[in-house]
């Protein structure tokens, strides 16, 4: 059994590799523990903990071997088993989460696509794309097991009701509504409107000093 991490140290760690898989290539594919900082906007000893929690030491002389990180990153944070993955009203962000899962992470396959509406065409991008009123159908058909939710305000908690009720187990809500599930369901709130508002507050202060 893996072991269980804090929810802030697997979120950097994903970060990490994707920072990482930028220079996978590199003739001297080394990294320094203050070099991954700088390119993640965090700081060394944050790093080197992180590391040091899936059991990953650097050479003092040379730093971490970076195709060896990734792997053990992935050892750590990637899924033992698949997970299907739905998008839901998500339109081009999808796609750009897709791409990334279709290049790097076998673990978890985006299986499906819903807008609301006539569907023109019953693919997109190799993701099939259904009606919305298809969904819970479709994800017991599929065995879905995380859904992305990206809807007006108005239909957040029906729409993660008919998740529940489908088997869902994971949900990552980009709409603007705190859902209220079951203990058992995992929900991820990604608030964009708390995102903008803090890019606006800080936009026109003086960076800080380093």
């Amino acid at each position: 059994m893996k072991q269980q991490l804090p929810e802030n140290t697997v979120e950097r760690l994903s970060h990490y590799r994707r920072v990482l898989l930028n220079y996978q290539f590199l003739d001297h594919a080394f990294i320094f523990s203050h070099n991954l900082a700088r390119l993640s906007k965090t700081n060394p000893v944050t790093v080197r903990r992180d590391l040091m929690l899936i059991n990953v030491s650097g050479d003092v002389h040379k730093g971490y071997i970076i195709s060896d990180l990734i792997a053990q990153i992935s050892k750590a944070i990637d899924s033992d088993q698949t997970e299907k993955v739905a998008f839901i009203g998500i339109g081009d962000l999808g796609k750009t989460v897709y791409e990334y899962f279709t290049q790097f992470n076998e673990k978890l396959v985006v299986a499906a696509a819903f807008k609301f509406g006539a569907v023109k065409s019953v693919t997109q991008d190799d993701v099939p794309l259904y009606n919305i009123a298809d969904l819970m159908q479709v994800i017991k058909n599929e065995g879905i097991t995380i859904c992305v939710v990206a809807v007006p305000r108005e239909f957040a908690n029906d729409i993660s009701q008919i998740l529940v009720n489908s088997g869902v187990r994971g949900i990552l809500n980009f709409s603007s509504v705190p859902l209220q599930l079951p203990s058992h369901i995992y929900v991820e709130q990604y608030d964009m409107i708390i995102k903008l508002e803090k890019i606006a507050y800080f936009l026109n202060r003086p960076p800080k000093k380093k």
